[in-house]
Formats: structure tokens, C-alpha cells, sequence
């Protein structure tokens, strides 16, 4: 078994490196942000461990760019390497949870402030289409809440780009990623998430307007709303 193991290892090494630069840094992307996906809506479950030459044999990837996707993961929290275990994915833990939800309203509202002073027309056209595409979410569809929470992700990265601050987009970006692997441990509902878009829509007339004590109002509101929802599900 080792030998196979091995060989598997050594033809996916092989077809990666044969591979142009580009498209390495292409497949990198891709299955970092596949994996990223996979552990926020819970397909990769909390606690359960990711075997390294499991996703080199699935994704034909190297084993240098897989670690390097691993710093990523971790960096952003949502995994842990464990020294003698191996690597797995993190569990909902309440009190960082907590402190989460605590340091995101603070930087959500700074964000939301700084963006309705530099978005553009077309990042507001591109928020009003995710909105759109969320109003036609059917409950019932097998991968609606999915879909939600990708569009609520993307929505919210707009602001962050918006802003026109990159650190603060970096800090804010983790904890978005933590919040939304939360919403699917939990089991948060359609009718959750539905709500929290109507709120959204406020915000983005606010950014419209380019008024930031109302975009920052509205946006705590929105966060406000959030933390009740977590407390409702968690605490």
C-alpha cells in the first residue's frame, strides 16, 4: 500500500511540475478555494482531519503548493496543525466565537463608512445584482443556503474593496470566513439568512447615497441582528 502511495504521490508531483507557471498558479488558486469552500459549508466537517495525500491523489497538485495552501487555511483559521496528528479542520469553539462577533461589528462599520465614500457605480451595480440573484433563491432549491451564503460573501467583499484599505480588507476577510463557517455548524435556516438580506438592501441604498453615518448605522444594525441570530443557535 505504501508503494502505491507513493507512486500516486510521485505521477501527480510529476504532473504538476509539467505543468506551464501559469496554470500552476491557476490550479494553487483553485484548490485553495475549493478547500476554503469545502470547510465553511461544513463538507469538510469540524474536527474531521485532511489527509495530505488524499488531496494530492483528488486535486493532482503538488505537495510544496498543498502545504502552502495549508499556511493559507491556517492563517485564516479554519484549519489546525496539530504536530504528531496531522491537520484538521477547526471546531466551533463559543468564546472565540464571542470575540468574533465582537471585533466584526466594530471593523464592518468602519467599513461600510469608508466604502460609501469611495465605492464606485459599478461595484453598486454589482451589489444590486447579488441581491437580485438572492430574491430568486427558491427555499426549496438542494443548494440554496449555499448559494446565500456565497452571495452574502461576495456582498460583503465588495464593501471591503470599496473601502480602499487593503489591511483593513485582510483583517476583515478572515473573520468573514470564520462568521460563514459558523452560519453552516450551527445550522442557521433559509428564513435567517433571507432576513439578513433585506438588510442589505438598506445598506446598499445608504452606499448609494454615499451617507456614511447611515451606512455605518445600518450596517451595526445588520451585525446587531446577526450576533441575536448566533445567541439564538449557538449560546
Amino acid at each position: 500500500m505504501k508503494t502505491i502511495a507513493k507512486n500516486n504521490s510521485k505521477k501527480a508531483k510529476e504532473k504538476f511540475q509539467s505543468l506551464p507557471k501559469r496554470t500552476k498558479a491557476e490550479l494553487k488558486k483553485e484548490v485553495h478555494e475549493n478547500l476554503r469552500h469545502k470547510i465553511i459549508t461544513n463538507q469538510i466537517h469540524a474536527g474531521q482531519r485532511l489527509v495530505e495525500q488524499e488531496l494530492i491523489d483528488r486535486y493532482g497538485i503538488g505537495k510544496t503548493p498543498l502545504r502552502e495552501i495549508y499556511q493559507e487555511l491556517q492563517r485564516d483559521e479554519l484549519i489546525e496543525i496539530i504536530p504528531q496528528f496531522g491537520t484538521r479542520v477547526v471546531t466551533l469553539d463559543i468564546q472565540t466565537l464571542k470575540e468574533v462577533v465582537q471585533i466584526r461589528k466594530a471593523l464592518e462599520c468602519l467599513s461600510a463608512e469608508l466604502a460609501s465614500q469611495y465605492i464606485s457605480s459599478k461595484e453598486i451595480d454589482q451589489l444590486s445584482q447579488i441581491l437580485e440573484k438572492a430574491k430568486e433563491t427558491e427555499n426549496n432549491h438542494p443548494n440554496a443556503l449555499k448559494k446565500l451564503s456565497q452571495y452574502d460573501t461576495d456582498f460583503h467583499q465588495i464593501i471591503y474593496r470599496a473601502t480602499q484599505n487593503k489591511q483593513l480588507s485582510k483583517v476583515i476577510q478572515s473573520l468573514l470566513y470564520k462568521m460563514s463557517m459558523y452560519w453552516f455548524q450551527s445550522g442557521f435556516s433559509m428564513e435567517d439568512f433571507k432576513e439578513q438580506f433585506e438588510e442589505l438592501e438598506d445598506l446598499m441604498q445608504a452606499l448609494k447615497e454615499r451617507n456614511a453615518p447611515k451606512s455605518n448605522k445600518i450596517m451595526g444594525k445588520h451585525i446587531d441582528h446577526f450576533i441575536k441570530l448566533v445567541r439564538k443557535n449557538v449560546f
